[in-house]
């Protein structure tokens, strides 16, 4: 805020009136009054921060301590493959330095996902507008209704659902206005003598059709907040016949012979890609099944950073990266490479050997390209894996690691 007192020309050396006198009466006033206001919105907000980030950052740390978990894993079976000297090396790619990317045939690396794909040409927001300074506006005639269910609500017989009930959508738009700083969460609060453990909720977004002259959504990327503390449970949209479909690249499970949405447990930044559709409206069900004590009731918080409904327009060029692979530092060389393993996010469409492949070359400049598997009588510490990726129509190929199964020896 810039006080409008500091506009007075006459500031130092006093007013020259009574007019200026009381101008500028009038305008410390005004210039206190925000000052208050701003105190009073600050001390709400900066209080609703720290609670938000002190819940978050328990859940942050319930993440670290599994992930140590999985590193002692991991180097309990690195020692048993040992004794066969066969080992994977696995790359991701939430650091841009663990890949080199080819000049002429460029790639998207998204580190905020982890994962790379060819070259988005252009993006359609299809709920925000982009101004010419890059802010996002949300329409006026936006729709979201946010309801809520538990795991003591009584099912229905019919659909196998739980009952679900309207709640306050207070600020959710915070969700969808593509602000980093900004967030929405519920603080759904239970009497411990409902003895409830979950917490569901349902977020019914109506699309907007007049943002985009595309009618298209082939993209949605989630951030739930806190992270690493809620479960996905299920994506479903409507489309142009008003008939309600899951969207395609939704991980499933079959129960009893059935088809069922697989739960995304504990999710982080999640991003879906899958066929353009033609969506008129969005259902995101989620499960929260941690809480907090406070006041004899369990409060149970849930919510988004980001909500982004997209269709993404890819090149069809061929793309392509490399990635390093390196025993260097130690006292093994390579003695055969496998072909490499590619793993794709959740929520995206599988790779097949067209829109995916892969070259083994064992110096950086790619002079002379060899075979997988085959024995290597050199002593090689590094070797570098050209990957290629080819878009086929609505068939984009998004990768999220590359695992390189590899033997090697003691080197003499």
């Amino acid at each position: 805020m810039r006080p409008i007192t500091l506009q007075n020309p006459n500031l130092n050396k006093g007013p020259s009136s009574s007019e200026e006198f009381n101008s500028l009466r009038n305008d410390i006033q005004t210039d206190i009054t925000s000052l208050f206001n701003i105190v009073n919105e600050h001390d709400t907000s900066i209080a609703e921060n720290m609670d938000h980030i002190l819940r978050e950052n328990y859940f942050l740390q319930n993440r670290l301590l599994k992930l140590q978990q999985w590193v002692k894993e991991l180097q309990n079976d690195y020692q048993a493959n040992s004794v066969d000297k066969e080992s994977i090396l696995t790359r991701s790619f939430y650091h841009a330095s663990n890949i080199a990317p080819s000049s002429t045939k460029p790639v998207n690396v998204d580190t905020l996902h982890g994962i790379v794909s060819p070259v988005i040409v252009r993006s359609h927001d299809k709920i925000a507008y982009q101004n010419e300074l890059g802010e996002h506006l949300l329409p006026s005639n936006l729709e979201i209704d946010v309801y809520e269910s538990t795991d003591v609500e009584p099912v229905d017989p019919t659909t196998q659902e739980r009952n679900y009930y309207a709640v306050s959508s207070t600020d959710i738009t915070k969700a969808f206005d593509g602000d980093k700083n900004t967030f929405w969460v519920r603080n759904a609060e239970m009497n411990e003598t409902k003895c409830v453990t979950e917490v569901y909720g349902l977020i019914h977004v109506k699309i907007p059709q007049d943002i985009s002259n595309n009618v298209y959504t082939n993209t949605i990327t989630l951030h739930p907040s806190p992270e690493y503390s809620m479960s996905i449970l299920d994506i479903q949209y409507k489309n142009q016949n008003g008939e309600w479909r899951r969207i395609e690249t939704y991980p499933t499970i079959f129960e009893n012979n059935v088809e069922v949405p697989a739960e995304i447990a504990e999710a982080g930044k999640v991003f879906f890609s899958f066929p353009k559709r033609q969506i008129t409206e969005l259902q995101i069900k989620i499960k929260q099944p941690y809480w907090f004590k406070h006041n004899d009731k369990r409060v149970f918080m849930y919510g988004f950073q980001d909500i982004v409904v997209e269709y993404r327009e890819y090149s069809q060029d061929e793309a392509e990266f490399t990635t390093k692979f390196s025993l260097e530092g130690t006292n093994r060389r390579f003695v055969n490479i496998g072909a490499p393993k590619v793993t794709t996010p959740v929520g995206c469409p599988t790779f097949n050997d067209y829109t995916v492949k892969h070259e083994l070359y064992f110096d950086e400049g790619l002079t002379e390209r060899f075979d997988f598997s085959t024995d290597i009588f050199q002593t090689i510490q590094a070797v570098y894996i050209k990957t290629i990726l080819v878009a086929a129509g609505d068939q984009i190929p998004i990768i999220r690691e590359i695992e390189l199964p590899y033997r090697h020896e003691t080197i003499q």
